[in-house]
């Protein structure tokens, strides 16, 4: 991984020595976000806080008006009261994306041709629309992220590769291509070559972002003897961003897709798992002084947990449960010295472990089975969670206070296992 990642930083450093004739220009990002809580492993009836910390920077640099280069580094610790806050923390350092962008206008469209490293434009974020469409974001609030810009995402783009992007400039449509070499989760664990086709379009009332691609794991093993290659499995990916209408309007907004799925000719079980699929179905009200996005989601286990250490690196910020629903109530209509405050209430019902599939619902009895009601199996799960939240401007940048409140482990564990604050601030520098 470092021969690869020197490799492209010494790319870059070779683009960069062509000539520039306009004057470079820097923009770029930063936040950082604290969970205060208590320690889940402490004695009951003891508050034992912890405190940690994710952060993120992220910039581009326009060296010429055809050649630009883009930068996205993240960092979350462990617990910082646990040695001291004066102490060393154990952290994960994350290099999120390193590209090189050139820009080409070619018979009346754009060109954008680019080589990465990280995490780049991934499906279901709407990183790709924003760039090319300089459109605001449109994705849910569940899937915000601390982790860098993009938020969480249904599959990325991810590894040592290149695109090439053409934008129409007479109408707002882009499609484009990829091809990336990464270590995929597959079966074997092999590397893997990826190529994806991709296509995006915006208007008044629909917009929309779709890739779809295939990976081809290189193996050099069969039954146990080296080859030079084998490729005995193809593995799926795809993806669908829709918004239905605008963000000033009654709309609908929808995820849907999957990273890995194995197409064996040699086997007839080519299905999907459940607990592999992402899916969020959100419609959203505007009323004359409040929002209200209803929110059901089925998220993947790779989504909610990820990371080689002991630290769990969270992407999303409130949701740790993979099946619920989501109701957000906000306002947006609150000003001080001409500048917009966000206060709102999140009400989410979720269930650990359980996936779009185990919902059997076909009668009454169904649905008190799903909460435990009558019966004796203690296994039965469910959190009702209510986080108020306030979005503030400050100077440059937004402050953002969550308070997080699991009524279900109040009943069961006491007020101290059950509250959360989060405290965040981001900026444009």
């Amino acid at each position: 991984m470092k021969a690869k990642l020197y490799s492209l930083c010494t790319l870059l450093l070779f683009l960069s020595t062509f000539s520039l004739r306009a004057e470079a220009f820097f923009s770029g990002y930063a936040g950082i976000k604290s969970d205060i809580y208590s320690n889940p492993d402490s004695d009951d009836g003891d508050f034992d806080p912890m405190l940690c910390v994710q952060s993120y920077f992220a910039g581009q640099l326009n060296l010429s008006r055809s050649f630009l280069v883009r930068g996205e580094f993240s960092v979350q610790t462990e617990d910082i009261f646990s040695s001291g806050v004066f102490n060393n923390t154990e952290a994960i350092f994350c290099i999120n994306e390193l590209s090189a962008t050139y820009v080409k206008p070619f018979l009346g469209n754009t060109q954008y041709i680019s080589g990465f490293f990280g995490t780049f434009e991934p499906i279901g974020s709407d990183v790709f629309l924003q760039r090319q469409f300089g459109m605001k974001p449109i994705t849910s609030l569940l899937t915000e992220s601390w982790l860098g810009l993009r938020g969480a995402y249904i599959y990325p783009f991810y590894g040592v590769g290149a695109s090439y992007v053409i934008h129409f400039d007479q109408k707002p449509i882009a499609s484009g291509v990829y091809i990336y070499k990464n270590h995929a989760d597959n079966d074997d664990d092999d590397d893997q070559i990826n190529f994806d086709w991709r296509f995006a379009m915006t208007s008044s009332y629909l917009t929309v972002d779709f890739a779809a691609g295939i990976g081809f794991p290189l193996s050099h093993k069969y039954n146990g003897s080296d080859v030079i290659l084998l490729i005995d499995t193809v593995y799926m990916h795809t993806g669908l961003e829709v918004l239905l209408g605008n963000r000033y309007r009654n709309s609908f907004f929808a995820q849907v897709g999957f990273e890995q799925m194995p197409l064996k000719s040699s086997d007839d079980s080519n299905t999907l798992k459940d607990s592999e699929m992402y899916l969020l179905l959100e419609p959203r009200f505007t009323a004359k002084d409040c929002k209200i996005h209803l929110s059901f989601f089925n998220f993947p286990d790779s989504l909610l947990d990820e990371g080689n250490s002991d630290i769990a690196v969270k992407k999303l910020i409130f949701i740790e449960d993979n099946l619920g629903i989501n109701l957000a109530i906000f306002t947006d209509n609150l000003y001080i010295r001409n500048k917009t405050i966000i206060f709102g209430l999140h009400t989410t019902l979720s269930f650990p472990d359980k996936y779009l599939f185990d919902l059997k619902i076909k009668s009454l009895d169904d649905v008190k089975s799903l909460f435990g009601i009558g019966d004796d199996d203690s296994s039965t799960e469910y959190n009702v969670k209510i986080s108020p939240f306030l979005t503030m401007p400050i100077m440059s940048g937004d402050l953002h206070v969550m308070l997080q409140a699991n009524i279900t482990d109040i009943k069961d564990d006491g007020w101290e296992k059950a509250v959360k604050l989060n405290i965040g601030y981001k900026a444009q520098l």
